[in-house]
């Protein structure tokens, strides 16, 4: 024992002498550092080993022309509470900046995050080499477009807490770093490894190995907790301590032991038995020595806190939120809790701890990753004033994971107002009951989830078999004994491959279920076989996959059960009719694409379509010319039909093909109507019926004639059988040339004015020629068109004659088919020699049909037409003057009408002359009077 002793004083005498004597790190604190606009604020940063609050570097522009290299802060280790950057021009790396940085401890956070790095566009390389913990909250990177290497660095292994990081990377051009020479694959650049909180190594430059248990991210001296780099819990004066000492208070907020006077005068805390704290707890009040001392039977101790808000309401998104109601007992206003990040509830629980009313009232609306509500157990009294759409003071809605209330630590009381209970995806009846009934408040105000919306608490296995499957049905069972009240059958059919999780839509509320059907069913409609219950899916959709899961409920008394998820396979029908669509046609071939999902392979049959040549013969189109439809751009188009009937015209074309698909598929073949199964008649078929292999798209049918029309039918085969089939029409296009005439032969018969054209017709042509347009034309401009159809022209001989009274040189024919028209080029017309004038009196043409030829209008002037017009023009001058000289003879013979022609009175006065004269008596008739200056006036009796 005695030779124990000492070797070991031995062994602490050789430690001594090879260490020195531990001193103590010299700390400096400084408070929270706010950075911005100006890069020479940066020295605030000088010298500090600790900032007790927070440091955002923020908003230095780029014409601040910063050199960061020159700022360098290897004295810092720790800051307790966040640390932000944004909208830093010219910062290009973080790494040198901040060497030391051991731990942010998260104790107040920026919305939920502890570490921001965001809107960084120069930003290159983020590392903090020595950094291995983030104590709480979570990090946030994003929109820093050249920031490289963060999809290496295990950013949950910093973050201590639980909850959800944010990193986003949007630079693709770099280099994935190797971590060459990490004891892990996760670093911050090939320099620099990233460590963990378990990485407590000292200076390995005088192999130390370990260090005391209270260092975090390392030491300077074994075993030590005077020279660690940063503490795991508590410090003193920078010696990692686990408690404080008595004549020491521990401020919680920075992890830190001071003095009386540090608590009181410098950072203007008060105490609260051996804390330092910002305010007293609920029921104490602050004395005259700074210290929280319990309230007396009189006084009112209340935290009363105003929110500072529009309309007296404080909504909490994040714990920073909810710091803010660190401390409050009576809060004078209404809280809406919406938590879309996963946050510990823990520390959800410390803000909330003190609350005890709510004047207002309280919602929890579409918090995504609450779980709980037990932060709010202290919670005593909500007022609803005012309440929520004027019935309710508490409103739960659409908290997709909130599974579980709280049982009230006292009395909870709505004084106005009931509760509002919907679309909890996870918050099951039982439960929502059972907490509905603990709280006084007025019931029939209540509005909570139906029996529609369910959520079972805790169900029973439930085991539920697939029986039979055919193409349409499938048949489930399960036993009696598991089966309550009711039950719900959910199904859905599911891609190839594709499986469903337990926490998803399963749980939500029916009518967000929108791939799911729901059947409620009851005992009583169900088949018994003795020990199961037998139920039959209908109407379900050949060879596909379904999941199925079937729930039953009953009272608070009854069973509740649950089935996993099972999965099935319709079994095979008879395909349904294909998808068939022309994509591409040209003069020769028609291509098509076609699809299905449940076949083994295609059938394509072809028919040809004659044009009926009988039926379009019945009209002369040399008296009814063809109309063509032209192209309009989009005002003529507008002139030609109004908005309104293109709408309606749409609306018509869509409910044709709603009627032609619900057809389709009334008429369709499949194996529960095998009537509708038709063979087709391949009598007609103009090629041999093509069988196309399954993976087919598209398939191009060639050597065919210009311009025909062909009826495609195609189907889809299976084992059992092939489809209806589905019906595409489709035409070749035309060739250019293919209706112009090979052989023409035109000729005037000398000292006559028949002219004589002979022309076969076209060998190939596009679609059935139906008429000849024939053009005639001389030296003087002078035209002549004539037309004749191709009915005529064959029972003529193909020879067509006109008589023309003008001399022509040149001619040439329009051949008019179905696909439009082409003109030969003209050429001469010759004097017709005696094997034409001979072939011309023995052809049909000759003898018969010469009268009968149909003329164009003439489109120069005509020589007869101006013949005619002089001559109509000199009759009537001649007629006119013969008419004038009869009227002025025969003038002075006619008096009857020479009485009746007006004359001037004052003109009969002024007249002196020696013949008669004339009177106007009674305004219109004259009586003549001799002119006798001698005579009396009885010579003339009246």
């Amino acid at each position: 024992m005695l030779s124990s002793h000492m070797l070991l004083g031995a062994s602490l005498m050789l430690l001594a002498l090879h260490f020195p004597s531990a001193e103590l790190k010299p700390e400096h604190e400084c408070t929270s550092i706010d950075i911005r606009n100006e890069c020479n604020q940066m020295h605030l940063l000088d010298n500090c080993t600790v900032v007790t609050g927070y440091v955002m570097i923020t908003l230095i522009a780029s014409e601040q022309h910063c050199n960061f290299s020159e700022y360098t802060f290897p004295l810092l280790t720790e800051i307790t509470e966040f640390m932000i950057f944004t909208e830093v021009r010219g910062l290009t790396h973080i790494t040198k900046m901040f060497p030391a940085l051991t731990v942010i401890r998260g104790r107040r956070l920026f919305l939920n995050y502890a570490l921001g790095v965001t809107n960084m566009y120069d930003l290159e390389e983020l590392a903090f080499p020595q950094l291995v913990a983030i104590q709480r909250g979570q990090v946030y990177i994003g929109n820093s477009p050249k920031l490289c290497n963060i999809d290496q660095v295990n950013w949950d292994l910093l973050t201590l807490s639980s909850g959800e990081n944010h990193v986003t990377m949007v630079s693709k051009s770099c280099s994935t770093p190797m971590c060459s020479g990490c004891s892990s694959s996760h670093c911050w650049s090939n320099v620099y490894c990233q460590r963990s909180l378990n990485d407590n190594v000292g200076n390995s430059s005088i192999k130390i190995e370990n260090c005391h248990e209270d260092c975090l991210g390392g030491c300077k001296q074994v075993m030590s907790a005077a020279n660690c780099t940063a503490c795991r819990g508590l410090s003193d004066a920078g010696v990692c301590v686990k408690s404080c000492p008595k004549d020491k208070y521990i401020m919680e907020h920075f992890q830190r032991c001071y003095t009386r006077d540090e608590c009181v005068t410098k950072h203007g805390y008060v105490i609260s038995g051996s804390q330092c704290v910002a305010f007293c707890p609920s029921g104490y009040r602050t004395d005259n020595q700074s210290e929280c001392v319990l309230c007396g039977p009189e006084e009112a101790c209340i935290s009363f806190c105003t929110p500072e808000y529009p309309g007296n309401t404080f909504h909490i998104y994040n714990l920073a939120d909810a710091e803010k109601l660190r401390g409050c007992q009576i809060y004078n206003g209404s809280l809406v809790i919406t938590i879309r990040n996963k946050v510990n509830e823990t520390e959800l629980y410390q803000s909330f701890t003190a609350i005890r009313e709510v004047r207002g009232h309280v919602k929890v609306y579409r918090s995504s990753q609450l779980r709980s509500l037990n932060f709010l157990r202290n919670l005593e009294r909500v007022h609803g004033d005012p309440p929520e759409n004027r019935h309710y003071s508490f409103i739960l809605y659409d908290n997709k994971q909130l599974a579980e209330l709280w049982k009230p630590a006292r009395k909870l009381e709505l004084m106005e107002g009931g509760m509002f209970m919907h679309r909890n995806n996870k918050l099951c009846n039982r439960r929502m009951r059972e907490f509905q009934s603990v709280v006084t408040h007025d019931k029939a105000l209540d509005s909570l989830q139906t029996n529609d919306q369910e959520v079972q608490c805790s169900p029973l296995k439930m085991q539920l078999f697939v029986q039979k499957r055919t193409h349409r049905t499938a048949k489930l069972s399960w036993l009696k004994s598991q089966t309550s009240q009711r039950l719900e059958l959910i199904h859905r059919p599911l891609p190839p491959g594709q499986w469903y999780h337990e926490e998803s839509e399963l749980e939500a509320p029916i009518c967000t279920r929108i791939n799911w059907k729901r059947r409620l069913l009851f005992p009583d409609d169900l088949v018994d076989n003795g020990t199961h219950y037998l139920f039959q899916l209908e109407d379900l959709q050949p060879d596909t996959r379904y999941a199925c899961l079937l729930r039953t409920f009953g009272d608070e008394l009854a069973q509740e059960a649950r089935s996993d998820l099972i999965y099935f396979q319709t079994e095979l029908d008879i395909p349904k009719p294909p998808l068939l669509e022309l994509v591409k046609k040209t003069d020769s071939s028609l291509t098509v694409r076609m699809a299905s999902h449940d076949h083994d392979s295609f059938l394509l049959t072809v028919f040809k379509l004659e044009d009926d040549q009988k039926y379009i013969e019945q009209r002369n189109y040399c008296h009814q010319l063809s109309f063509v439809w032209r192209d309009m751009d989009g005002p003529n188009w507008t002139g030609f039909e109004d908005y309104e009937d293109c709408c309606a015209h749409k609306a018509e074309q869509l409910d044709d093909s709603r009627f032609i698909a619900n057809m389709r598929e009334q008429y369709r073949c499949t194996l529960d109507d095998r009537q509708q199964c038709r063979r087709i008649s391949l009598a007609e078929a103009t090629l041999p019926q093509l069988r196309l292999p399954r993976n087919t798209t598209q398939y191009e049918i060639n050597s065919l004639p210009r311009y025909r029309l062909y009826e495609l039918q195609l189907q889809a085969c299976n084992s059992l059988g092939c489809s209806s089939h589905t019906t595409l029409y489709g035409r070749t296009n035309y060739t250019l040339g293919a209706n112009l005439l090979t052989q023409l032969h035109a000729c005037h018969i000398r000292e006559t004015d028949k002219y004589v054209l002979r022309f076969e017709e076209p060998a190939n042509p596009n679609g059935l020629v139906t008429n000849y347009v024939i053009h005639y034309r001389n030296k003087f401009n002078q035209t002549h068109v004539g037309c004749v159809t191709r009915k005529d022209h064959q029972k003529a001989g193909y020879v067509y004659v006109k008589r023309l009274n003008i001399t022509y040189t040149e001619c040439a024919v329009r051949v008019h088919s179905l696909a439009g028209d082409e003109m030969t080029p003209y050429m001469s017309i010759i004097q017709c020699s005696e094997d034409d004038q001979r072939q011309f009196a023995h052809s049909r043409e000759a003898k018969e049909l010469a009268p009968e030829h149909s003329e164009l209008p003439v489109t120069a002037s005509h020589a007869r037409g101006i013949s005619i017009f002089l001559i109509c023009f000199l009759l009537g001058c001649s007629a006119s003057l013969v008419w004038v000289l009869y009227k002025r003879r025969c003038w002075k013979r006619i008096p009857g009408l020479r009485r009746y022609v007006p004359v001037r009175e004052q003109w009969l006065l002024d007249r002196q002359q020696t013949e008669d004269r004339e009177i106007l008596v009674d305004g219109f008739e004259t009586v003549r009077f001799q002119n006798n200056n001698d005579s009396q006036a009885d010579d003339y009796p009246m």
